[in-house]
């Protein structure tokens, strides 16, 4: 089967489809622990001069980060499910060209 114009067996779609589930989990756990950190870390530093400053100085590169993330896992996840929809398609191909017995 052809798939962003490469051929793929149907073990290796669902193999990719796998792979790209397990990094799409791992991504956003990840995300989960970034923003818990990004939270405590801005209890932690309070409202004082030095937490304004630290904010004023790291707050776009700390915001970077986290939209990256979520970036990364939304894009993970649209593409499991092409991969997902794709492995669908493959298996209904092969059954609808399978001879009934």
């Amino acid at each position: 089967m052809d798939f962003d114009g490469s051929a793929y067996s149907k073990s290796q779609l669902r193999r990719l489809a796998r792979g790209t589930s397990d990094m799409s989990a791992l991504v956003s756990d990840a995300d989960v622990r970034y923003e818990t950190s990004v939270s405590t870390t801005r209890t932690a530093l309070g409202d004082d001069d030095y937490g304004r400053a630290y904010w004023q100085a790291r707050g776009r590169r700390i915001d970077g980060i986290g939209a990256g993330l979520a970036l990364l896992v939304s894009a993970l996840g649209r593409e499991e499910t092409r991969l997902l929809r794709a492995l669908t398609t493959y298996r209904a191909g092969d059954d609808a060209s399978t001879p009934k017995a």
